[in-house]
């Protein structure tokens, strides 16, 4: 990673999910873009997010998470993006944005409007 490239985490790029925006929307702007590097991939365990860094054929220094507290620790990481289910959105980004991280979350923001307030003041 150069010093100008944004190092970037991606929450739900899983190698099983044919459609979901992780793989068709977020992951080639991502890769096409010289200004963002993918470092990280945070799935439901460690062993899926190694499945997905093997399938999209990413490089062998992207890390593996399962646990979105040991994400957040990763000094790599600048921007988060979020791409799991809703109900999901809060748990696997507060981490992140608690260590000061920037994050991009999918729509809807929240499950509902108190979570949604919950991330707005944590960031």
């Amino acid at each position: 990673m150069t010093e100008k490239q944004i190092g970037v985490a991606i929450i739900g790029l899983s190698a099983n999910a044919k459609t979901a925006w992780a793989r068709v929307a977020h992951l080639p702007y991502l890769l096409s873009n010289p200004h963002y590097r993918i470092v990280a991939l945070l799935n439901s365990s460690v062993e899926s997010a190694q499945a997905a860094i093997k399938e999209f054929q990413l490089p062998s220094d992207v890390a593996a998470y399962g646990d979105p507290k040991d994400l957040a620790k990763d000094p790599n990481v600048h921007l988060v993006v979020c791409s799991v289910r809703v109900d999901r959105h809060a748990e696997t980004v507060i981490p992140s944005l608690e260590a000061g991280k920037s994050c991009f979350v999918e729509w809807p923001l929240a499950k509902d409007l108190q979570e949604a307030e919950k991330l707005n003041q944590i960031a």
